[in-house]
């Protein structure tokens, strides 16, 4: 049951590296591989809102770092234990179409830190400003669909990377308003 999970992940990672490939994605998508290209934008957000909203400023100014470190850690953590090797480490997949050059530890693919960051900053600005949150998770879902696009994260490894992405913001959240 599980060989076959992970078949049909890589049959989606193909599908839509190579079946959705096109000239303006494969310009856009590998600007997405480095934080450099979009953090700055979060930063921006995060600034300007800790200025424009003094009702919030105090939450935003300590919730992010936090939201932050804690899911890039968990992330690395779990990345450690080795559960998967990123898909051009496969050598069954000589279809790959590598958008980027092999980075980051070729056999720690799962789960997907950027996934995992993005997810959390967006489950937190979204919580903060519920009427934007449909900005916050377009942004988010162009960075993870990023990672299968270019051919360095399977859909489940993205997939799970939101999702714990969401459960440690989800947990922050939680706790500050209750403490």
């Amino acid at each position: 049951m599980f060989d076959i999970l992970l078949e049909f992940d890589k049959s989606i990672l193909l599908f839509i590296n190579q079946s959705t490939s096109n000239p303006l994605f494969d310009y856009v998508m590998p600007l997405f591989h480095k934080p450099r290209n979009w953090i700055p934008f979060i930063l921006f957000i995060w600034i300007y809102l800790s200025i424009k909203d003094p009702k919030n400023r105090f939450k935003l100014l300590i919730l992010l770092p936090i939201t932050i470190l804690f899911c890039d850690q968990i992330g690395g953590f779990i990345k450690d234990f080795t559960l998967r090797p990123r898909p051009f480490s496969d050598s069954s997949l000589t279809a790959l179409k590598l958008l980027v050059e092999k980075g980051g530890a070729p056999y720690k693919s799962f789960p997907s830190n950027h996934a995992f960051n993005i997810s959390g900053v967006s489950f937190l600005f979204s919580n903060i400003y519920p009427n934007y949150k449909k900005y916050f998770w377009c942004f988010a879902i162009v960075i993870m669909y990023s990672r299968i696009y270019i051919g360095v994260h399977y859909p489940l490894d993205v997939f799970f990377g939101c999702l714990f992405g969401i459960l440690v913001s989800f947990i922050i959240t939680k706790l500050w308003e209750k403490y």
